[in-house]
């Protein structure tokens, strides 16, 4: 936001603030859950130790989503409840923010050894629902696009190949578990 504000393209003193936090966070918010998922390939590929910080990357994405939302319910709709309902129905890319954002609450609540201790595999099984999650985000983000396509087409584009990588090494897995 600072960049941005030094570079003349956007300020703080914009004639709508809140808006302008609300793209900001859920901007940096889809950033930190890309660079999540990008964490496993780049490590497979490159032999790199970077598995570790995945966790922590995850749920920064996962507080910036959060922060999303409420500058999007104080900010822009006043924390007027009647008036998020409103734009649940005359939005419907909202819908598909706040279930993004429920599945990121269900990953955030399980990131810790007890629920890796306590789910076992289906911990594994859950955590690949960050993949929907992303879908969702990048649906969110295009869907609501006025002007410059540029930067969320270059998201969901990322988020699709990250998917199409991940779908790769399970239908390569699946074909020699079968020979």
């Amino acid at each position: 936001m600072v960049w941005r504000t030094i570079n003349g393209e956007r300020t703080l003193l914009s004639t709508d603030p809140g808006q302008m936090l609300a793209d900001q966070t859920g901007y940096w918010a889809f950033n930190l859950l890309i660079i999540s998922l990008l964490f496993t390939p780049l490590s497979k590929w490159f032999r790199l130790r970077w598995v570790g910080y995945r966790r922590a990357v995850g749920l920064w994405a996962f507080a910036y989503a959060v922060i999303h939302v409420l500058v999007f319910y104080w900010l822009i709709l006043g924390a007027n409840l009647s008036s998020f309902g409103r734009e649940l129905v005359q939005r419907p890319y909202i819908v598909l923010g706040a279930s993004a954002l429920f599945l990121l609450l269900l990953l955030a609540v399980t990131s810790n050894q007890f629920s890796m201790r306590r789910l076992k595999k289906r911990w594994k099984d859950l955590h690949q629902w960050v993949y929907l999650a992303a879908m969702l985000v990048a649906i969110h983000a295009l869907w609501q696009i006025k002007g410059d396509w540029g930067w969320p087409m270059v998201q969901a584009i990322t988020v699709m190949l990250l998917l199409g990588v991940r779908l790769w090494w399970v239908l390569q897995r699946r074909l020699s578990a079968a020979k």
